[in-house]
């Protein structure tokens, strides 16, 4: 399965008043519901504000990216595949001190 973080990065730089994920399946031809799962997980990416949507007097989610460093220190063991599962980046960081205190 293809990892859709990278395009979804790299549109959302390209919009940076951000994006509802109906916009960015438009704009990428991926599954709206592919998008949602993938905006999960994509890292430094996150919801700006809320707006009203369309669809049954609801509200939208409106994504923007942030732009990482380089230099920016990046958590381990995240995703789906890792032994601990990890909802927020700040949870590695207090997780990898735990296992150094342990060691």
């Amino acid at each position: 399965m293809k990892s859709n973080h990278n395009i979804i990065r790299e549109l959302l730089k390209r919009h940076p008043d951000g994006l509802k994920a109906s916009d960015m399946a438009k704009f990428t031809g991926i599954d709206v519901r592919s998008v949602n799962k993938s905006l999960e997980s994509v890292f430094g990416v996150y919801i700006d504000r809320w707006e009203k949507s369309t669809f049954q007097n609801t509200l939208a989610a409106i994504w923007v990216v942030v732009d990482v460093p380089e230099n920016c220190p990046k958590p381990e063991n995240t995703g789906r595949r890792s032994r601990e599962r990890i909802s927020n980046p700040a949870d590695a960081i207090f997780l990898n001190r735990k296992r150094e205190e342990n060691d």
